[in-house]
């Protein structure tokens, strides 16, 4: 009994995290109004959404052991839905379907030192991977393949 009851209460324990997951205000970012992302400013769980089309200015910037940024923005276009979670007592977490989360692999920065075009010096190439695959390399190596 006590195994079972031990049981019983892990599956209990699962499944209430799971449903509280999807807990906390959502903000579709490419729509939202600038009330609608002043309200949740503050707030703790924000899942900010994007759906396949969605069009987004990104500014870059750096700092801590480097600084800069960028002044115009670059776009990030939305190829599938996905949800960026903001949470005051962890990291930014993904979500694919609005109610679970993915592993660490499923987001990651890919850095390559690469030789500037005009010959003087080096770049740095800078990517982010947010993919359900959890392989970056092998979503690089098929850009790469296709752009060839």
């Amino acid at each position: 009994m006590r195994l079972f009851s031990g049981i019983g209460l892990l599956y209990f324990v699962l499944f209430a995290s799971a449903c509280g997951a999807a807990q906390g205000p959502r903000v579709r970012v490419a729509t939202a109004t600038q009330a609608e992302l002043q309200s949740v400013e503050d707030q703790d769980n924000v899942w900010y959404e994007f759906q396949p089309g969605d069009l987004v200015p990104v500014h870059f910037g750096f700092m801590g052991a480097v600084e800069g940024g960028t002044d115009a923005p670059a776009a990030l276009r939305a190829k599938q839905q996905f949800f960026l979670v903001t949470s005051k007592q962890g990291p930014l977490r993904l979500s694919f379907d609005g109610e679970t989360f993915v592993g660490g692999g499923s987001m990651q920065a890919i850095i390559a030192p690469v030789p500037r075009k005009d010959g003087k010096g080096g770049a740095l190439l800078w990517m982010l991977y947010m993919g359900e695959s959890g392989d970056a390399e092998a979503e690089l190596d098929k850009i790469l393949a296709e752009s060839e």
